[in-house]
């Protein structure tokens, strides 16, 4: 018999047996379901989450920050970086956490003080909403954030040309500050540990007449090539009395973190693929008993024990892939439902995140082809017993 011949029979067989061939294709569709589902997520997130970090950090920014070790990060320190070959600029910053008085009582915010033509620089995805940004010289003026411009206690909006107050804490004290809003930001997210939609970003003269220690700096770096070089040569100038983050390895740490964590929850639902194993011995050893005497009428006819055999792994390779395309459609329709409902956690990082799966033609096909490969062996046992039993001994089965 052809190949065409034993699927076109194995098709007809599993007709006759409806109930039991949909049963077992149920169960060999929940292993490439959850791990297309499982893949399809993490992937999605992944991408996404990578995206939104780029956005916030360049590969080329380097960030400092000083330790309480060493010298403060004063601007002294901000012009030696600034000598470092490969370094095309430094930005300081300074971060106040403070409190913004509200129709509701007072809600935690950070004053964020940074030249803002340079931050626009390092964060090209900062933008407003309404408004403009604050001018360089007016240490009284401010943007705020898309949350505080947005709030969600119930009172009204704050807008460009309102005035808010504030209490800002530095070194154990408190102050009390207003700012006239100018600007109001579109949602943005973190930037530096800094929740943007939370701050009231102004003009880096603000800081400066709080103290001449700044909080931090973002380093950018003319090429990637000069990354590790430069540093290199801040390690070595400043040794201990600045923490250093790169963006580029930040954003490969997140990258290699998500990777881990799909290879373990795909190996955690690979599991699944036991049921379908099950499934289909069970199946298969039932369909033998059963056709025990089909097997004999097959073998007077002239089929070799070798076609007997061939005649039961197509039968069940058929169900294989038929399951397994089953699973590969809903494990993807499933990964869309639950990346559009973010697993139905709710954690506030993930609010506002546009998050699509991401399949990978190439592991569904792999998925496809070893789950179609696992119902063969799982008939291989049936499958040889079939091929083993006496024809005159079939003939003669009730």
């Amino acid at each position: 018999m052809k190949i065409l011949d034993f699927i076109s029979y194995a098709l007809n067989s599993l007709k006759e047996r409806k109930v039991r061939a949909i049963l077992t294709i149920l169960g060999i569709v929940v292993g490439p379901a959850t791990i297309i589902s499982i893949n399809s997520m993490v992937l999605g997130y992944s991408h996404t989450i990578i995206s939104q970090i780029s956005n916030f950090l360049s590969p080329y920014d380097i960030i400092v920050t000083p330790t309480g070790r060493g010298l403060p990060l004063s601007q002294y320190l901000i012009l030696q970086l600034e000598t470092i070959l490969g370094v095309k600029m430094v930005i300081p910053f300074y971060s106040f956490p403070a409190l913004i008085r509200t129709p509701n009582g007072y809600e935690g915010a950070t004053v964020f003080a940074v030249n803002i033509n340079q931050l626009k620089i390092a964060a090209p995805a900062i933008s407003l909403s309404s408004g403009y940004f604050p001018a360089a010289e007016v240490s009284y003026e401010a943007s705020i954030g898309y949350q505080l411009g947005n709030p969600q206690g119930g009172y009204s909006p704050i807008r460009p040309n309102q005035v808010i107050q504030t209490i800002i804490f530095y070194n154990g004290n408190n102050f009390t500050k207003t700012f006239l809003v100018t600007g109001v930001l579109n949602e943005y997210g973190s930037f530096l540990g800094v929740d943007i939609d939370k701050s009231i970003i102004v003009p880096l003269s603000f800081g400066q007449s709080i103290s001449s220690s700044y909080s931090g700096a973002i380093i950018i770096v003319s090429s990637l090539g000069e990354v590790n070089e430069v540093v290199n040569e801040i390690k070595q100038k400043f040794g201990n009395s600045l923490d250093i983050v790169v963006a580029e390895e930040f954003i490969q740490l997140i990258d290699n973190t998500l990777q881990s964590l799909n290879g373990l929850l795909v190996s955690a639902g690979a599991t699944s693929f036991i049921v379908s194993f099950m499934g289909v011995t069970t199946t298969m050893f039932t369909t033998v008993v059963e056709r025990t005497k089909e097997i004999g009428i097959l073998r007077a006819l002239g089929f070799t024990r070798f076609d007997v055999l061939t005649m039961f792994l197509v039968e069940a390779s058929v169900m294989g892939f038929i399951g397994s395309i089953t699973g590969l459609a809903l494990g993807s329709v499933v990964a869309l439902i639950l990346t559009q409902e973010h697993f139905g956690l709710g954690f506030s990082f993930l609010k506002g995140l546009s998050v699509s799966p991401v399949y990978s033609p190439t592991f569904m096909l792999l998925v496809l082809i070893f789950s179609t490969i696992l119902s063969v062996i799982a008939a291989l046992g049936p499958a040889y017993n079939a091929s083993k039993l006496d024809p005159n001994k079939a003939l003669r089965y009730e």
